[in-house]
C-alpha cells in the first residue's frame, strides 16, 4: 500500500527496499531523518518486500505524518529487483536512487550521485574508487569474479557493477526498469548493459562501504554460485541477440 507520494517540492526519490530489517530499521529512519532534515528536496520511499518480521510496523509508525517518507508493502517477498521496480514505476521525480536498507552506504553518497546525474543519465557507485575498498575478503572475491566475467562476457568496462547505490534520470530509470529480465544478483549488471545498448551516459562515484558492514559474513559461496554467475550473464547476452532490449 502507498500511504503518500512525492510532491512537486522534492527533486529526487531514494527508493530503500527492505525485508526483515527489524534490527537495523530504527538506524535506517534515524539516519534518513537527519539527512532530511539538511536537504528537504530528497522523498525517501521504502518497499517492504514482504518482511515476515515487525519492519513494516516499524515503519508505518515512524512516517506516520511525513511528507518526505512513505511506504509501499509488498504481499509476499519477491526479491530486490522486484521490489526496486515497483518503486520505480510509483516514483515521480526529475531524478530516482535507490540504496540498500542495511546502512551498507551512507547517504550522502546521495549528493555525489544525484551531482552526476546533472551530466548523466545514469550514475553508479563503484567501491573500487572508494577509500576503502578492500572489502570483506570473501565479498571481495566473489564480486571480483564476477565483475571480470561481466566486462569479459557483456563488453563493459565497469570494474564494480553490483555497488548497492545507483541512479537515474527519471526517463531512463523507468525504460530500463521496464526491459530489465533478470531478477537475481546479475540485475544491477542487466541494467547497465540495457543503458549502455541504449546509448545513455554512465557516470561513475566512490562508494564507500560503511566500515562496520564490511565485517558481516557472507552468504556468497565462490565454487557453486559461480555457475549461477555465468548463466545469469549468458541469459543477458541471449536477451540480447534476441532484441528483448530494443523495444
Amino acid at each position: 500500500m502507498l500511504q503518500t507520494g512525492p510532491t512537486p517540492l522534492f527533486r529526487t526519490t531514494v527508493l530503500i527496499p527492505v525485508y526483515n530489517e527489524s534490527g537495523i530499521i530504527q538506524r535506517m529512519l534515524a539516519a534518513v531523518q537527519e539527512f532530511s532534515a539538511g536537504h528537504p528536496e530528497y522523498f525517501f520511499l521504502f518497499i517492504n518486500d514482504g518482511s515476515s518480521d515487525s519492519t513494516g510496523d516499524i515503519i508505518r509508525h515512524a512516517i506516520n505524518g511525513s511528507k518526505a517518507m512513505s511506504l509501499i508493502e509488498l504481499p509476499a517477498n519477491k526479491g530486490k529487483a522486484e521490489a526496486l521496480k515497483t518503486g520505480m514505476e510509483k516514483a515521480d521525480t526529475e531524478l530516482i536512487c535507490f540504496t540498500d536498507g542495511d546502512l551498507a552506504y551512507s547517504l550522502d553518497h546521495l549528493l555525489l550521485l544525484t551531482a552526476s546525474l546533472e551530466k548523466n543519465d545514469v550514475a553508479i557507485g563503484n567501491r573500487n574508487l572508494g577509500e576503502n575498498h578492500l572489502r570483506n575478503v570473501k565479498r571481495k572475491i566473489a564480486g571480483e569474479s564476477f565483475n571480470r566475467l561481466v566486462r569479459i562476457l557483456l563488453r563493459m568496462p565497469y570494474t564494480d557493477t553490483q555497488a548497492g547505490i545507483k541512479g537515474f534520470r527519471k526517463v531512463a530509470g523507468k525504460n530500463l526498469f521496464r526491459l530489465f529480465r533478470i531478477r537475481d544478483f546479475a540485475f544491477d549488471a542487466e541494467l547497465l548493459y540495457i543503458a549502455r545498448h541504449k546509448g545513455y551516459s554512465i557516470g561513475l562515484i566512490p562508494a564507500r562501504v560503511d566500515e562496520s558492514h564490511q565485517h558481516y559474513p557472507s552468504n556468497v559461496s565462490i565454487i557453486s554460485d559461480s555457475a549461477g554467475m555465468l548463466w545469469s550473464l549468458v541469459k543477458i547476452i541471449a536477451n540480447g541477440i534476441r532484441g528483448r532490449y530494443d523495444e
